[in-house]
């Protein structure tokens, strides 16, 4: 094990005992609070502006405090349907599938986070760098990074899959080697 096996437990592990804790309702309405937070605030907040620009002398201060108040009043509303819901499943005695959910759901998001950080790493290490050949954990998550390098730009995804291709071949030669 290397530097970025132990970087790559770490994530995974902390995501993964986070989303048990916090279980996969209040995850995933954490996340949608935070994009129809953001979605309302982007859209409404001139209509509030209007409503509330009487009140202060600077425009700007007022386009500010009604963006806030939007995405702030979305993200608490989501996160007290999101514990409503929880109250609802611990009362039907289905909190332990929430967590168990959450454990999933925080592992998969892990694997997200160093599927990125891989990418990164592949695209701009230098060749001669061995943090990645030398990995152990990396090949296993260099399929989701493969996905994810469809999203860069070009010139950033032509790097990443010709260092993708020699890595395979460098995992492939030490595979051989151990058996």
């Amino acid at each position: 094990m290397n530097p970025l096996d132990i970087a790559i437990l770490c994530i995974v592990g902390f995501c993964l005992i986070r989303g048990i804790f916090r279980g996969l309702i209040r995850e995933v309405s954490s996340i949608i609070g935070v994009l129809a937070g953001f979605y309302a605030a982007y859209t409404y907040y001139p209509m509030l502006t209007e409503m509330i620009s009487r009140w202060f002398a600077d425009l700007e201060l007022a386009k500010m405090l009604a963006f806030l108040a939007i995405f702030l009043g979305i993200f608490i509303l989501v996160a007290l349907l999101g514990s409503l819901i929880r109250m609802v499943l611990s009362v039907v005695f289905l909190g332990w599938v929430d967590r168990l959910a959450g454990g999933g759901f925080g592992f998969v998001k892990g694997v997200l986070i160093v599927s990125v950080v891989l990418v990164a790493l592949a695209s701009f290490l230098p060749k001669e760098n061995s943090l990645l050949p030398e990995s152990r954990l990396a090949p296993n998550v260099l399929v989701v990074s493969e996905g994810l390098a469809a999203l860069v730009p070009e010139d950033m995804k032509k790097q990443f899959y010709e260092k993708a291709g020699s890595l395979k071949k460098v995992w492939q030669e030490r595979e051989k080697k151990t058996f």
